[in-house]
Formats: C-alpha cells, structure tokens, sequence
C-alpha cells in the first residue's frame, strides 16, 4: 500500500474513533432584591439612601456578550439556544419582571469545564445597539427614539415614589444612550460587569447559577440618587445617566435574593388571608361579625389553623 493512501485511511479511521465532545447545558437565572429582601412588586415599602419612599412596577431590561473565563484564562460566549446568529441577537436576552419565563436565560451547549468568572454586558453596545435590531415584541417595544439617538433601551424601572408633596409620582429610571442638549453628540452608557464565580459545568447535569440585581444599589454609592431630582424624564438627562451608570457597577451579585424566615411568613399569611376573604365573599354577611379588621385581628390572636384553609 502505498504510504499516502495509508496515511489517509488511518487519518480517516482516528476521526471515526474519536468519541463525540461532550456538551453541558446552563441556565442563569435571575432575580431582584431590594433593602436586603426579595422584590415585592406594587408595594410601596421601599425608601432609598436619599430618603424617597417607593415601589416598584416593573422592570424589563437587556444583558447581551455573556462569557464564562476557564482556569486555563480562555472566555466562552453564550448564545440562545435555537436562535439565529443573525445580527449577532444570540448573544443579546431580554428580561422582563412581568414574563416570568424571561427570568431564566438559558444557553446553547457548551463544554464542560471548571469556570472561574462571569462577564456581561449591562444593556446594549455601540456595536449590537442599532434601530432595527428587533423586529417583535416585547423586544421591539424597548426602542430608544433616533432624535435621542437610536437603538433601544438598556432597561426600563418604572415605579412611583412619594414626592416632596406628599404625592405619588412616576418613577421612569430609563438608561440608555445619551446625548448633549441638541442631540447631535451622543454617548454611549451601557458598562460590562465582571464577577468571580466557581462554577463546575458537567456534561448531562442542569447546571445553574444565580445572579441577583440589589435595586437599591442604583441609587447609591457613589452617587445618592433623589427621585425629586432624578425620578422621572431622564431619557434626556446626560448628568443622570452618567450617575446610575457609575453606580451599576457594584448592582450585581452572584447568588440568590435574600429570603428570610419573615418573608415566608409574610407570603403565608396573605395566602391565608386571600382565602378567608373570598370565604367571606361567599358566605351571608353577619352583622358585627363579618368584618374584616375583626378577623385579622382572630388571625394574629388565635393563629387560625382550619384545616379547610390549610397552604
């Protein structure tokens, strides 16, 4: 046989030997904590380092170039699995606190390996934040307008906060590109994000991490963010942009939103309270009995524990 043909069969036959690489799946999910707790939405119990008392409705924002760096010092892209690359999209997610499934971002396969640090990009970079890039809702609902300078929003916190009337007032934290009084210069706010993790990824395994936005951290250090200032209508405000831009570096952890024994409690008791309500609703009122403030009152003294109300 000749030493060239030889040499092509055994290349061939060592392909056909070696065994298909492993791959591993990997979910990241997310979650939000406020003044050390997780988030309640719709409540006004919040206040800020500025003294402002608010709640929080919602908040739809992008994480985009998310990489895992090996031991070896090499970083991995993720990418959304199924997803063309068009446009470069695969490597961008939205996240939305009303699109619960939003909340777990997951990735195509990657290889199994020991990872030491996590890297993202908080919004939108010059390069992937173009008009047009989303075509569909929700994604397309977050545009920035052009005259502001184009592309789309790096995240949405819409809330209300007490003003210095007394009043609820719309809270619009709304980050994204800025621009100078005439918008004819614009700057680029989005920041990368760099987090030590030890994170093993295993072949066959669901292998998840948490990262967790601290809220409050927006609206501090180094810079005291007060809502009668800065609370609403900052799409057009550099000097606004540029302070939530400086504090976002220190927003994100690793890990899950604190969750305390009182947090359990409370949800149980507004479980059980939702139910003896709509027994209420459905029984014949009876004077001086089928009052409300009266069984709140029978629920905190007695710890009614019928076992038709059980959670």
């Amino acid at each position: 046989m000749k030493p060239r043909l030889l040499a092509i069969m055994l290349a061939l036959l060592a392909v056909a030997c070696t065994k298909p690489k492993e791959k591993a799946e990997i979910s990241l999910n997310l979650g939000y904590e406020v003044n050390g707790k997780s988030l309640v939405t719709d409540t006004l119990c919040y206040e800020n380092e500025a003294g402002n008392q608010f709640l929080i409705t919602e908040i739809q924002w992008f994480l985009s170039n998310i990489e895992l760096k090996n031991e070896a010092g090499d970083w991995m892209m993720l990418h959304q699995p199924g997803l063309a690359d068009t446009l470069d999209i695969s490597r961008v997610y939205y996240i939305d606190t009303d699109i619960p499934e939003s909340q777990t971002l997951h990735s195509s396969p990657v290889k199994p390996d020991h990872y030491t640090a996590i890297r993202f990009t908080f919004g939108l970079d010059e390069s992937d934040n173009q008009t047009g890039l989303f075509t569909d809702p929700p994604e397309s609902e977050m545009f920035w307008p052009d005259m502001l300078g184009g592309g789309y929003h790096y995240m949405k916190l819409n809330g209300k906060y007490l003003n210095s009337e007394g009043r609820l007032a719309p809270m619009a934290i709304h980050l994204g590109i800025g621009q100078n009084e005439d918008c004819t210069e614009f700057y680029q706010n989005y920041f990368i994000v760099e987090l030590p993790i030890e994170f093993n990824v295993k072949a066959n395994t669901k292998n998840q991490l948490d990262l967790t936005m601290v809220i409050d951290n927006w609206f501090r250090n180094p810079h005291t963010i007060d809502f009668n200032e800065f609370g609403s209508h900052i799409m057009q405000n550099q000097t606004a942009q540029r302070l939530l831009n400086g504090n976002g570096k220190d927003v994100f952890r690793i890990g899950k939103p604190t969750e305390n024994e009182n947090d359990i409690d409370m949800k149980k008791d507004n479980k059980l309270a939702e139910k003896i309500k709509n027994v209420m609703q459905m029984a014949t009122p009876k004077p001086h009995f089928w009052n409300w403030e009266k069984v709140k009152e029978r629920i905190v003294d007695s710890k009614f524990k019928d076992s038709r109300f059980k959670i």
